[in-house]
């Protein structure tokens, strides 16, 4: 009988047998999956100081036994996607080398955030192995120095395999003097990107075949929006559009006609994000009324709206446009849970979501203006607004015409509710019956136990129980009522009593969020 040494070796030689037992195919696909990293094509940014181990990993497996060793000193496309550049932070230079010597003629995947260490390192590559960069995802912040940017020359080379191309920098720059003087780029030759996402501002001219093929594209303020829109028709296959401005700035007036624009048609846009117009109510309005998409396919949706005072005598047709995508967006998502902050009197801001947590959603700035009553109404007409359960509102006191919206939700079930006007909310909820299968309320905000206005935290009190107490003679009564304990006066004295003598009501005590 073989004592625990013995049974110890027959393991790890069986163990070993068995590693060298596989195909050196199947090898090889364990190490690729091991090196993987996710590049998310629509995502604006990466997290550039996420750990990311993937080298140190190859390194590793390199020495479990001669097999596994000399296969991926081999494997060149195992090699060249680990180039991420914070691992070659305070590494040797024989080190540095060996992993370069290792890529051979492999896609490359540079990833990461430049420093002063690594940019001789990182840009010697780019400048020797162009045509072989596959993924380019970098940061930059001393992009623009006199000496850098030179550079990065090789942008105006073509580029056959790159696929994604995400440069940034720190700071952000709208400028003409912050501006890649390299043009065209690529040589107007990058046939598989999918991926073009930058904060820098950068020279379009169209044609431009490298569009054809992109997934998710940004664009900037530097880019007139009839050239933007000019642009946007070689792009069929475009599912992530992000144009962005700078609102500190007052735009250059392009004075672009209707019948001089293109109309693009997007029929697998699934994002659209500008913000950075609030200057331009025209340019905007251009852009969204501009642009048409297959129904059922818009899943998130971002607007900064211009501020009214800038808005005439766009803002019809502004806000025509914004009601249109809108609507787009709840046909395809069929929202359940909406959020309407009214944190000022010039701006409301909308945000639906699928549910609660979900990534995917729609935030909309809408301006105060004369005509905001038709553009709530107009926005209420959607049928999908009977799918929305939970409502999250936070109100200050303005002249917003939110009763169309509140008839418009017909099945809400949850209600949370904060800011220091809920007791309109609560008046109009009473008077005009409004939530009728309302089940849950949750008061937040600590308003409710300021007593800096005493007169007004009992007034609305009052107007709280009254609602309650209404439902309940109705035969539709709330379930629950949840407060937060630092909301004593809600159930002390009067107010207690009245609260006991609501049937089928629940009082819970919750924390706030």
């Amino acid at each position: 009988m073989p004592n625990a040494r013995n049974a110890s070796d027959v393991t790890i030689k069986e163990s070993r047998c068995i590693v060298e037992a596989l195909p050196p195919e199947l090898l090889w696909k364990i190490f690729m999956i091991n090196t993987e990293r996710y590049i998310p094509y629509k995502a604006f940014g990466l997290h550039f100081n996420e750990p990311d181990s993937r080298l140190d990993t190859a390194r590793s497996c390199s020495q479990v036994c001669r097999l596994w060793r000399k296969l991926l000193l081999q494997s060149s496309s195992v090699w060249g996607r680990l180039l991420h550049i914070q691992s070659f932070e305070n590494t040797a230079d024989e080190w540095r080398e060996a992993v370069i010597s290792r890529v051979g003629d492999a896609p490359l995947w540079i990833i990461g955030r430049v420093s002063i260490s690594t940019r001789p390192y990182i840009l010697s590559i780019l400048q020797s192995k162009w045509e072989s960069v596959q993924v380019l995802a970098v940061k930059d912040r001393d992009l623009y120095d006199g000496q850098v940017l030179p550079a990065w020359s090789f942008l105006e080379r073509e580029a056959p395999a790159l696929e994604v191309f995400k440069l940034w920098i720190d700071s952000f720059y709208m400028d003409a003097q912050h501006i890649l003087p390299f043009s065209p780029l690529f040589r107007n030759a990058a046939p598989r990107l999918k991926s073009f996402m930058t904060s820098i501002p950068f020279q379009l001219t169209l044609p431009a075949p490298w569009l054809a093929n992109l997934h998710s594209v940004t664009f900037n303020r530097l880019q007139s929006v009839p050239t933007i829109l000019s642009a946007l028709k070689f792009t069929p296959h475009l599912e992530h559009l992000y144009i962005s401005g700078d609102a500190t700035q007052h735009p250059i007036r392009h004075h672009a006609q209707d019948g001089d624009v293109s109309k693009p048609h997007l029929p697998l846009l699934e994002s659209l994000i500008i913000n950075g117009l609030e200057r331009n109510p025209e340019d905007l309005g251009l852009l969204l009324e501009s642009i048409s998409l297959a129904p059922g396919q818009l899943r998130r949706l971002c607007i900064s709206q211009a501020d009214a005072i800038s808005l005439e005598p766009y803002q019809q047709r502004l806000q025509r446009s914004i009601t249109k995508w809108i609507h787009a967006y709840m046909e395809a998502s069929s929202p359940h849970y909406l959020i309407l902050w009214g944190h000022n009197e010039s701006h409301l801001y909308l945000t639906m979501r699928p549910t609660q947590d979900a990534e995917e959603q729609m935030d909309v700035s809408l301006a105060f203006d004369s005509h905001s009553y038709l553009t709530i109404k107009n926005i209420a007409q959607s049928s999908q607004f009977r799918a929305v359960e939970t409502l999250y509102i936070f109100l200050r006191p303005s002249r917003w015409p939110l009763r169309p919206l509140y008839d418009a939700l017909q099945f809400i079930t949850h209600l949370t509710a904060c800011g220091p006007d809920i007791r309109a909310l609560f008046h109009d909820m009473l008077q005009f019956s409004l939530f009728p299968h309302l089940c849950t309320i949750n008061l937040q905000g600590g308003h409710l136990q300021d007593d800096s206005d005493s007169e007004l935290l009992e007034s609305t009190i009052s107007k709280v129980m009254d609602f309650l107490e209404h439902r309940a003679s109705i035969g539709s009564p709330i379930s629950v009522l949840e407060l937060s304990p630092a909301r004593v006066k809600f159930v002390s004295g009067m107010n207690e009593e009245r609260l006991e003598r609501i049937p089928g009501l629940t009082v819970m005590f919750k924390e706030d969020d």
